[in-house]
């Protein structure tokens, strides 16, 4: 397909499109002139990644970078690849933080995790900023996250290891990034359904816009 086409189905600008190609984050086409290339399903495919990892993830071009440079890595680089994948969706930009309270609760939970791993960073900002808005949250709040974590994260690593080697690092950054989008969604309207069944009025709230193809009734 010409760069046009490749437009139409990915839904992306022709001068977003030749961006992406200067830029290295979309591979060149097959050359067919001087001025004109043809595109697959290959790049089609690509761009769909990159959509999800900007309009979900909300990840930057170069994280986005960093993320297909780890996939397009050699099997036997899989470790590194996961972890850069891991690193990158993390989001850290390696300050200093004492994550000392991050391991307290990663070791009384008994986790063994990587001491260098981002992700206790993060969870030492989110202790830091509820311990700074004044909602500490207590040992039986944890633990409910945590349980509610594990179940989940098992799920995921099992589906991970099921998964062909060649596709683990997409596996990876999927569950990273976009299915962890869906969890925080899920875990909102969740909150809406037991707020609307504890106030008892039995009224769902009204959506605040209207989606394609869903009748509201009012």
């Amino acid at each position: 397909m010409r760069i046009s086409e490749l437009s139409r189905k990915s839904g992306l600008p022709v001068g977003t499109l030749k961006y992406y190609l200067r830029t290295g984050l979309l591979q060149s086409g097959h050359a067919i002139s001087a001025t004109q290339a043809e595109y697959d399903d290959h790049h089609l495919e690509r761009l769909r990644l990159i959509r999800a990892l900007q309009d979900v993830g909300h990840l930057s071009h170069a994280e986005i970078q960093r993320v297909l440079e780890a996939m397009a890595l050699p099997p036997s680089d899989e470790s590194q690849a996961l972890r850069t994948v891991h690193e990158t969706t993390a989001r850290v930009d390696g300050d200093d933080l004492d994550v000392g309270a991050a391991q307290a609760v990663v070791a009384d939970l008994g986790w063994r995790v990587n001491p260098g791993s981002p992700h206790l960073v993060t969870l030492a900002r989110a202790l830091s900023a509820l311990e700074g808005i004044g909602q500490p949250p207590s040992e039986d709040r944890l633990r409910l996250y945590a349980e509610a974590a594990s179940g989940l994260s098992r799920d995921d690593v099992s589906r991970l290891l099921e998964t062909e080697p060649g596709d683990r690092v997409l596996a990876a950054t999927s569950t990273s990034v976009i299915w962890e989008a869906l969890l925080a969604a899920l875990r909102q309207l969740s909150a809406e359904h037991h707020l609307t069944i504890r106030r008892g009025t039995g009224e769902v709230p009204a959506p605040r816009r209207e989606m394609p193809g869903v009748s509201c009734t009012h």
